[in-house]
């Protein structure tokens, strides 16, 4: 009586419970922003083993309890679920078939699925769909073979397990867990690692569950390839980042073996894969022996602050990881930054005048003469740009009658200036003075020379003379020149002298208005060279104009 009810009761359970969890089955795909499908190959008898990874986006918000995992054909005997995992104790030719595991958000859709098929095989101890491959080579080490996996419940214990070479052989403990450190090709085969578990509960009345795994070792002779590992970053490395900002940490990996895998984790969670609709994904790349895995984070926030990432490399030579965490961007203070910019102002500031001081001659005339980016006015009313005057030295050693035809004919020759000559431009019979002071008024700059010989021819009533260059100089500020010559130590005069010549030409009360102006000292045979400071110091008081030689520019350049 007891029995047909109790079975009556259970198909109705059954029947619920997988009315409930075919809900992801029920909504069309594309409403789970997740959706994996897993083959399992399990051999009769032994337990299987169904462990849905929660994706990240939605691990809190199962913690929160705001959305409800529910597992479909879960139901039966021998089964066991805990959460996101399904345990079959004894797989029969019965359990074949799909199993799915869904996450159920508040409006009763599926948001997330994983779908499992359970392939159950007899026929000897693995089946070649579910083999693990590892290689290695003659005469070097091979890493340890793998015997459990991680997906175990921690309701299940391991008690032991025993290791198999192509299901006839029981090897012994002495092959710890497969490692060589020398290999050879006969190494080569299927290794089957048989564990055994006891669940942990009295229902189980200590029973022991099997579980295997099954690894292809493949000893090949030859050299050791090139050996997988990270290149970048470093384990350890933190990296500064801004709040509110994306990020991308490239993680590179130097891999040559095609088994080989690189993938980030979260806090030890899988971070899924080309999934750009998520807050946190990776996108990965191969080139020439190189992989890159680029992990994205879309907006940094606190949870990606406190979290730990990590870099994963897996491939049949062994595993390599490297953990990073991410830390906010520290502002740079204040003051710090404010005295930056002004010791680089001042710096600057600085460097270009100790520059413009020591070339500001070259650079003028450079820009002005030689380029022609500045040019005097031709409508000013002017006729010369120089009227040229002798004044007698005191000391007897100014600029003498030769050097000062020189002069005159380089201004006029060289570089195209156009001059007033006293004795070449003034009209014989006009009075001296006013002569000077009209051809002074005529030219845009007036050039004393300081003679040690006599006068130019006329130019005896100094008086009046001087007394018309005052009024040119100071009345209407034509700008003067003062050329003279170098006084040598064996005239008895000294650099003091010679920058407070006065010229016996000009009264007393004149001095100061001639000492004022620019002056230019001729230095002999020093100075004939077109290239002397003595020309360039002339042509930078002149007025500009460009040379009227065609190489003008090609000289100016080859100048400087």
């Amino acid at each position: 009586m007891m029995k047909p009810l109790f079975m009556v009761l259970l198909l109705s359970a059954t029947k619920e419970l997988m009315r409930k969890g075919s809900l992801c089955e029920a909504s069309p795909c594309q409403s789970c922003s997740s959706y994996k499908e897993s083959n399992l190959y399990v051999r009769e008898g032994e337990m299987a083993v169904l462990k849905f990874r929660i994706p990240q986006v939605w691990r809190t918000e199962h913690n929160n309890g705001n959305v409800t995992l529910t597992w479909s054909n879960h139901s039966g005997p021998g089964r066991w679920v805990s959460g996101d995992t399904l345990v079959i104790l004894r797989v029969s030719p019965n359990d074949e078939g799909s199993y799915s595991c869904s996450l159920i958000g508040a409006s009763g859709q599926a948001v997330a699925m994983e779908r499992f098929y359970i392939k159950v095989y007899s026929d000897k101890c693995y089946t070649d769909l579910a083999v693990y491959p590892t290689y290695c080579y003659e005469g070097e080490s091979c890493y340890q073979l793998q015997c459990s996996e991680d997906n175990i419940p921690q309701n299940f214990t391991r008690l032991n397990y025993t290791w198999y070479k192509d299901c006839d052989t029981e090897l012994d403990s002495s092959f710890e867990n497969g490692y060589l450190s020398s290999a050879d090709v006969k190494d080569s085969g299927n290794y089957t690692c048989m564990s055994y578990y006891v669940y942990n509960s009295h229902l189980s009345d200590g029973q022991v569950f099997r579980r295997s795994r099954t690894v292809e070792r493949t000893v090949e002779p030859g050299s050791v390839p090139l050996v997988p590992k990270i290149i970048s970053p470093k384990d350890g490395d933190y990296f500064e980042v801004d709040m509110g900002s994306p990020v991308v940490v490239v993680c590179r990996a130097v891999i040559e073996d095609p088994f080989a895998n690189l993938f980030w984790l979260a806090n030890k969670s899988f971070v899924e894969k080309d999934n750009d609709t998520l807050p946190v994904f990776y996108n990965s790349s191969k080139e020439l022996g190189h992989e890159e895995a680029s992990l994205v984070i879309k907006q940094v926030s606190e949870e990606h602050l406190n979290s730990n990432y990590t870099c994963k490399l897996q491939s049949p030579s062994g595993v390599v990881h490297v953990s990073i965490t991410l830390k906010q961007k520290r502002p740079a203070p204040f003051p710090i930054l404010v005295f930056g910019v002004v010791g680089v102002f001042v710096v600057t500031a600085v460097v270009v005048t100790v520059v413009y001081v020591q070339l500001k001659v070259d650079i003028v005339l450079f820009l002005r003469d030689d380029l022609g980016l500045h040019r005097h006015n031709s409508s000013d009313g002017k006729c010369y740009d120089a009227y040229v005057l002798c004044c007698k030295s005191n000391t007897g050693s100014g600029v003498s009658e030769e050097d000062r035809r020189k002069i005159e004919a380089v201004l006029e020759e060289e570089y195209g200036y156009s001059l007033c000559l006293f004795d070449r431009d003034i009209l014989p019979g006009e009075a001296v003075s006013e002569a000077v002071l009209a051809s002074i008024e005529k030219s845009r700059r007036l050039i004393l020379v300081s003679s040690g010989s006599a006068l130019n021819p006329g130019q005896d009533s100094q008086y009046s003379l001087l007394t018309g260059l005052h009024a040119a100089l100071v009345e209407r500020q034509t700008p003067l020149v003062l050329v003279q010559a170098e006084v040598r130590s064996d005239a008895g005069s000294s650099q003091d002298n010679q920058e407070n010549l006065k010229l016996d030409s000009v009264p007393e009360a004149q001095q100061k208005l001639v000492q004022s102006g620019h002056k230019v000292t001729w230095k002999g045979s020093n100075s004939e060279p077109l290239s002397s400071a003595f020309w360039k110091e002339l042509r930078y008081h002149m007025p500009a104009r460009a040379r009227e030689s065609s190489q003008g520019v090609e000289k100016a350049l080859l100048r400087l």
